[in-house]
């Protein structure tokens, strides 16, 4: 089988970078991560091979090394693990603690803060956080006719939203409040990845999408692939079912931004054995 692989599939930069600055401290001694670093449970067991671990219990870890999950924290999570005895090291991704700071710019000049997003996702959790008591989750144009009146109101979205969907979105909230301000906080990377899945989709019968069904972007680029042509999810090379593509002499292969290369490598090889 002829595979196309993805020019974006894989890490993105700010996975990329949580990654090399864990491994970089764990040269020097346990590393201990406040919840899972990336979504990706391979990636995070390889981590743990390599004497990084997950923790949601701070309180006996001592003064080992912790680090800020890539997905960010609220306020007082950070008021938590500061106050600890724990050496604190941020690996926010850049482009999700931009946004942070946004809302909170903007929860300080009076707006209320309208955040479309997947409701209790980790990014989410910590976005939420800097809207000083003035934040509202939103994931369809049914959640914003439920809410109250919001004037004035700002309106930011998860950074691995689509941003067809962030625009509808968008163009609600400008129903109930001409005035709103409207943030475009959708990451490049998440915009080429999406865009990279529609220009392929004309040379390829079919599309597998390589990630966790818990990391948000890859369930975005799985929904895409849908729309396009027919799609597989899966996490690894093992769930390959060669039944799945007896129809199919070209597939296009993606990957979600906590995916690992190897895992992306394993995945292609066995595809083109088929």
């Amino acid at each position: 089988m002829k595979v196309l692989l993805a020019k974006s599939a894989g890490f993105c930069w700010g996975v990329s970078r949580a990654v090399e600055k864990a491994r970089s401290l764990a040269r020097e001694g346990r590393v201990y991560t406040d919840g899972p670093l990336i979504h990706n449970e391979e990636m995070m067991q390889q981590l743990q091979s390599e004497g990084i671990s997950e923790t949601d219990d701070i309180s006996n870890i001592g003064t080992a090394k912790l680090l800020v999950r890539a997905h960010g924290i609220p306020p007082e999570r950070r008021k938590q693990l500061n106050a600890s005895s724990a050496e604190v090291t941020d690996t926010t991704c850049p482009d999700v603690a931009k946004i942070q700071g946004l809302i909170r710019k903007h929860a300080r000049l009076g707006y209320n803060i309208i955040i479309y997003g997947d409701k209790g996702h980790a990014e989410v959790t910590g976005l939420l956080g800097f809207t000083e008591g003035k934040g509202h989750v939103v994931t369809t144009r049914e959640d914003i006719l439920k809410l109250p009146d919001l004037d004035p109101a700002c309106l930011v979205a998860q950074s691995t939203q689509f941003p067809s969907s962030y625009k509808l979105i968008a163009e609600e909230v400008c129903k109930r409040n001409p005035d709103a301000v409207i943030l475009d906080t959708i990451c490049e990377a998440t915009k080429k990845r999406q865009s990279e899945l529609i220009e392929m989709a004309s040379n390829v019968d079919a599309f597998v999408v390589v990630g966790s069904s818990n990391s948000a972007n890859t369930v975005r680029l799985l929904e895409l692939a849908k729309s396009l042509k027919p799609a597989l999810q899966i996490q690894t090379a093992d769930q390959i079912k060669p039944t799945n593509f007896t129809e199919f002499h070209t597939v296009g292969l993606t990957a979600g931004a906590s995916t690992p290369d190897f895992i992306i490598q394993q995945v292609r090889t066995k595809l083109e054995e088929l």
